[in-house]
């Protein structure tokens, strides 16, 4: 775990309860975590623990986008309106990233990871209806919404390394990494209550531990500093290894028009990019 490869690991958390809890399971087990109060489906709650985290802290050598929403069966939206996964997945770590690049930047070497998944392979970017709203809008229960934000984390993932290298920044790498299926209670909008535990019993399923491999890897590999704007994922043997993602997330215009999207809904600046004009395409 990060905590014993010398890190100091700051949990934000949406429950501080839960948080809690999760710090003491890791005491037990030999770790450390700081719990601090986030909750990605506000952006008032981003900005505010930005704020707090960037009064504690002078730097962040590893920004890990770990929050996720998957499929609810309706139709849900965010404190500000956005619809749920879309906001959770993507705009809330849009934001976070924006105000917390600062402080990345200040590490030795910073490392951004966005946690995507493989069902970004049947995703796509709807900018006619990127809320997914309408009868229509918000298809297949849930899971046309869950593709487009997990291809939304890969496209801000490639956009966000082309920015960052052509305001001439190199000491700041991201990458994006699918986990695999793992077991944790990600899945609890599916009505899997009985398939699960089969699930897990024939190994169909990584453990919480297994699943943080790649993270871990991403986080704290020598051997992959400098390695940036690139997708990992999980194999069969529960390694997490490079390799492409879908065709629709190298668009670099739909990256482009994502991105100025993002910024308008979460009123972002990476202003932190700005000691380099970025050339238009």
């Amino acid at each position: 775990m990060l905590s014993q490869k010398g890190f100091t690991v700051v949990g934000a958390c949406r429950n501080a309860e839960r948080g809690q809890q999760a710090a003491r399971d890791l005491a037990t087990a030999g770790g450390a975590m700081e719990v601090m109060e986030l909750d990605l489906a506000s952006l008032a709650s981003v900005r505010s623990f930005a704020a707090a985290f960037l009064q504690r802290y002078s730097r962040c050598d590893v920004l890990l986008n770990n929050a996720g929403v998957m499929a609810p069966p309706e139709r849900e939206t965010t404190a500000d309106g956005f619809e749920l996964q879309l906001g959770v997945n993507h705009l809330g770590h849009f934001l976070l990233t924006d105000l917390l690049l600062p402080s990345v930047l200040a590490a030795p070497h910073g490392r951004i990871i966005n946690v995507a998944s493989s069902a970004h392979l049947f995703g796509k970017l709807d900018f006619s209806n990127l809320q997914s709203e309408g009868f229509f809008g918000y298809g297949a229960r849930g899971w046309q919404a869950y593709g487009q934000s997990k291809l939304a984390n890969i496209v801000f993932t490639y956009e966000l390394h082309r920015r960052l290298r052509r305001a001439g920044i190199t000491r700041v790498d991201t990458n994006a990494v699918h986990p695999g299926v793992v077991d944790t209670d990600l899945p609890r909008n599916l009505g899997m209550v009985n398939f699960w535990p089969i699930l897990r019993q024939i190994g169909g399923v990584l453990t919480p531990q297994q699943g943080a491999k790649g993270h871990i890897m991403l986080a704290s590999d020598p051997a992959l500093e400098g390695v940036s704007g690139q997708y990992f994922a999980a194999t069969s043997d529960g390694r997490h290894e490079m390799t492409r993602s879908n065709a629709a997330s190298y668009d670099a215009d739909a990256a482009e028009r994502l991105w100025r999207v993002s910024q308008q809904l979460t009123g972002a600046t990476y202003s932190a990019l700005a000691t380099a004009a970025v050339p238009a395409r």
